[in-house]
């Protein structure tokens, strides 16, 4: 397996507030963007990276371990909002995945998005929004329960595992990320995914992880 990935602040925004984590010798990845319109998107998808990389998670996690994992980083956002006033409201997206072998264990919450490019160039949506037109149902550190989607998927030799925020996915359509994907090696194909949403506008952040199996 290769690991690929990048981020980066965009054309417009002042600051990134996306984060991710890459731990491709514990088979543990993920993505979060902190909530735009909201303080401290940054602090918060921050946050939520620093307490799933103290997670005790590895390839071989279950699907409770990713689920207790993703309930401590969402009360770790809640706790570091509580500490300062101006941090009230904030919270992350969060898709994070475990490896091992072939097996991926896929979680998301939010609209950050996780895909699956098979070796005949075919992509699937491994994730579904949680929300429509800008507005999330769910989101680490929101006041309100988390209920993450969890899918476990096989991932055979040739194909490729997606991980991005929605500074991609607003900014290249499906077919072209399906196109981008196939493209090089893993590096190759996260760099180009990535130049591809700055040529487009760049208006967000963007943040992308590529596993090439």
């Amino acid at each position: 397996m290769q690991v690929a990935y990048r981020t980066e602040v965009g054309h417009v925004r002042q600051r990134n507030e996306d984060a991710l984590l890459a731990r491709p010798e514990r088979g543990v990845l993920a993505v979060a963007d902190g909530l735009g319109g909201h303080p401290a998107g940054d602090v918060a998808s921050m946050t939520a990276i620093n307490s799933l990389d103290h997670a005790s998670l590895t390839g071989e996690s279950a699907e409770g371990d990713l689920r207790a994992a993703t309930q401590a980083a969402h009360e770790a956002v809640v706790a570091a909002a509580d500490e300062e006033p101006g941090r009230a409201g904030m919270g992350t997206t969060l898709v994070l995945t475990v490896v091992a072998g072939s097996t991926a264990r896929v979680l998301h919450v939010g609209d950050s998005r996780a895909y699956l490019l098979d070796d005949g160039g075919g992509l699937r949506a491994l994730t579904e929004d949680h929300g429509v037109n800008g507005y999330l149902r769910q989101a680490l550190g929101l006041d309100r329960a988390v209920e993450p989607d969890v899918v476990e998927i096989e991932c055979p030799a040739g194909s490729r595992l997606l991980l991005c925020t929605d500074g991609l996915t607003n900014m290249v359509d499906d077919p072209a990320i399906a196109d981008l994907l196939g493209r090089g090696d893993a590096q190759q194909a996260c760099d180009a995914l990535v130049e591809a949403a700055l040529a487009n506008g760049g208006i967000d952040n963007v943040t992308v992880i590529v596993l090439a199996f």
